[in-house]
């Protein structure tokens, strides 16, 4: 396509934007979802570009950017409840400290950018969000928008996955493309999504909308396994376990005490877990449940062994620059040398230049320093802390159920971004920040009930 022709076509898409932000930026949020997991990177529609997007995603969520600028500068329209709360606080430091490790970093230029797609992420999907999700119809119109793109995604994935044969697992992990990179950020999109699919469709009034959420929830179970995305399917089945561990409403004390007895538990056995993954030959598979068993083969799986190269080597980064780290988003272009002869598998490249660290967790850790990490595992826990308090303050009901649902959805990813990175990604940006905003606006919103009306009881068991 050339530039005029590319012309013809932006100038009418950016003017009906720019009018549809002023008429209803609420609208223009939901269209932005609904397109998210249909956008495409620009230097596929241009044939190669010096700096690339996802359109039109983030040029739309970069006017919203301007317009939350504006609101929160000029007119003052966020409410303050909103900005003061403890999630929101956390992101700002945590946009502020990429801000520091920009100005750090060991390729600016490539930082910058990412601190402009996280403002941008944060501005429309989190801030603007979070005004609106105060309302139950928008936190379900969140959720449904960007459902019914990705359905069109998803159908276009199993006619693909169908014409090479059902399973074809090595083909199902590119069918997803060009919408997609590959299988594992597909296979998570609709990890986050299924939980609150599912509440929305035993809570639902009506029939027709209850057969269109029915009907995305059937949809979404066959892309998620044909996906054959090892991590998504372990997120959501451990965000699912404690979903049901949380359903019971156990006294908060007793939950802590659980939960830290678990962890200790699972430190001091690390030794013999990784002993045993260590013995297990269990190759990726087209059996889904070999396939499954395969996630903890470190002996023999390339993919596994590649994840394992890519975790030391951000370690060993980290070690290098443990305070600033090496500047966000730059993790790609300085791993290669870190990798040693011994650790480098079949598939891993000379050059280091496929990808990230396949780690939220430890590819913050070396992007940005101990700060940058302990801010974002901060965040992290603040979202996952957030929807517990909305979930034991709420009576069991169709707003209870949800946000319990909207908190399995968060969880999947946070238990998923041990394995994987995709939170510079639009597609998973979406859903992350979109599913906080909702935890932080529903307690907000029960918040102001209860200073109404301090006699108010909790509907927590």
């Amino acid at each position: 396509m050339t530039g005029s022709e590319l012309l013809i076509l932006i100038i009418p898409a950016a003017l009906a934007v720019i009018l549809l932000a002023l008429l209803s930026l609420e609208n223009l949020l939901l269209l932005t979802l609904f397109l998210t997991p249909l956008s495409l990177q620009l230097s596929l529609i241009t044939g190669g570009t010096g700096i690339d997007l996802s359109v039109p995603t983030e040029p739309v969520l970069a006017l919203v950017l301007l317009i939350t600028i504006f609101k929160l500068v000029v007119t003052r329209e966020f409410p303050p409840r909103l900005l003061r709360h403890p999630v929101t606080i956390l992101v700002a430091v945590w946009l502020l400290w990429t801000l520091v490790t920009s100005v750090t970093s060991t390729m600016p230029a490539v930082s910058f950018k990412t601190l402009a797609y996280r403002l941008w992420f944060t501005a429309g999907f989190y801030l603007v969000a979070a005004t609106i999700a105060g309302r139950e119809r928008f936190r379900e119109r969140y959720v449904i928008a960007y459902a019914l793109g990705l359905a069109v995604v998803v159908v276009y994935f199993i006619v693909r996955v169908q014409g090479a044969g059902l399973l074809n697992q090595q083909f199902a992990h590119s069918a997803c493309y060009p919408f997609y990179k590959d299988h594992t950020s597909f296979g998570a999109s609709m990890a986050f999504l299924l939980p609150p699919l599912a509440a929305m469709f035993f809570a639902g009034r009506g029939m027709l909308k209850r057969s269109i959420v029915g009907g995305l929830i059937l949809l979404f179970l066959a892309g998620f396994i044909l996906s054959y995305s090892r991590a998504a399917w372990v997120s959501l089945i451990a965000a699912a376990a404690m979903a049901l561990i949380l359903w019971i409403r156990m006294p908060v004390k007793l939950l802590s005490i659980s939960a830290a007895l678990f962890i200790a538990a699972l430190v001091l056995s690390a030794g013999w877990i990784w002993q045993r993954m260590d013995s297990t030959t269990q190759d990726s598979s087209a059996d889904l449940g070999q396939h499954l068993r395969s996630a903890s083969n470190i002996s023999t799986d390339q993919s596994n062994l590649e994840r394992i190269n890519r975790w030391k080597c951000a370690l060993r980064m980290f070690t290098e620059k443990p305070h600033t780290g090496w500047g966000p988003g730059t993790y790609q272009f300085k791993y290669g040398p870190f990798q040693k002869a011994s650790e480098r598998t079949a598939i891993s490249t000379d050059f280091g230049d496929a990808g990230n660290a396949h780690s939220e967790y430890l590819g913050t850790l070396s992007e940005s320093g101990w700060p940058g990490a302990l801010l974002f595992l901060s965040l992290v826990l603040g979202a996952m802390i957030t929807g517990l308090k909305v979930w034991y303050r709420l009576e069991r009901g169709a707003s209870g159920y949800f946000a319990l649902a909207v908190l399995t959805g968060l969880a999947t990813y946070a238990i998923h971004g041990i394995m994987n990175s995709f939170l510079d990604s639009d597609k998973i940006a979406a859903l992350w920040w979109g599913f906080t905003a909702i935890v932080v606006a529903m307690d907000l919103q029960h918040s102001s009930q209860e200073e109404a009306d301090p006699r108010k009881e909790s509907g927590a068991a």
